[in-house]
This record gives C-alpha cells, structure tokens and sequence, in this order.
C-alpha cells in the first residue's frame, strides 16, 4: 500500500511539472514549484520508511573521496 502511495505521489510532481512547463501565468508556476518541493519533502519520509522495512533497496551513494585518498 505504502508503495502505491509512493507512484501517486510521484505521478503528482510529474503533473506538476506538466503543469510548470504549459503555464503562461508566472504566479502559478511560482506556485507549482513550491508545491513540487513541499511534496518532495513529504515523499523523502516515505521512501525512508520503505528502506528501513527493507521494502526498497537504498539507492547507491556515492565514494568518500577522502577516504579512497587515504587507502593509497
């Protein structure tokens, strides 16, 4: 269930997008972005979620460079 409300989620930032990119009137697509953000924000506590249940796979992170230049 928390995975489907996760796809409607970001079926929303995807209509949103839409939304920014055939606006003409400036005030919405400030608007738009905003809510974009706001979403993104509440989505970041889904997906944290479904790490910690091991539900979904933590993405791949990048190298601590400081750490490779110490293995030399």
């Amino acid at each position: 269930m928390l995975f489907h409300f996760g796809l409607m989620i970001y079926a929303g930032i995807g209509n949103f997008g839409v939304s920014i990119s055939e606006s003409q009137r400036s005030d919405l697509v400030t608007d738009y972005t905003r809510l974009t953000a706001e979403v993104l924000k509440f989505s970041e506590d889904e997906v944290n979620l479904m790490i910690a249940n091991k539900w979904l796979e933590q993405p791949p992170l990048t190298s601590n460079r400081r750490d490779l230049a110490k293995k030399k």
